[in-house]
């Protein structure tokens, strides 16, 4: 997380279960930004909202004609849904946190994932 280095030297420091459960928060934090709630079901359903999530973000990314504020909120979404599939299928608790920060609208500062 090299546009976090305050979160990643204070992340390290932390146990495996600390790591996971900031990565939930943010997860949520990312969805809640974004007006979405979590994606429903296995995580196979998941991974499948998340891919369908990528492609709407793509094709707006694509679509010259598409507001940019557009193409924004479809890349964040995309990023908030694959937070929490990460979060919550035991992906890389720095994956999820980086993801949720895009969603977050990647803040110059991130220590307030871990209420500092």
């Amino acid at each position: 997380m090299q546009h976090w280095p305050e979160l990643a030297r204070e992340l390290v420091a932390l146990d495996s279960p600390r790591q996971r459960q900031i990565a939930i928060r943010a997860a949520m934090a990312g969805l809640k930004a974004v007006n979405a709630v979590p994606p429903e079901g296995d995580e196979e359903a998941v991974k499948i909202e998340v891919e369908r999530l990528d492609l709407i973000a793509w094709d707006a990314q694509e679509d010259q004609a598409a507001p940019p504020g557009d193409r924004d909120v479809a890349f964040r979404r995309a990023r908030a849904a694959n937070a929490y599939a990460l979060a919550r299928f035991g992906g890389s608790p720095d994956d999820a946190i980086y993801e949720a920060l895009h969603a977050l609208g990647a803040p110059e500062s991130a220590g307030f994932l871990l209420d500092l």
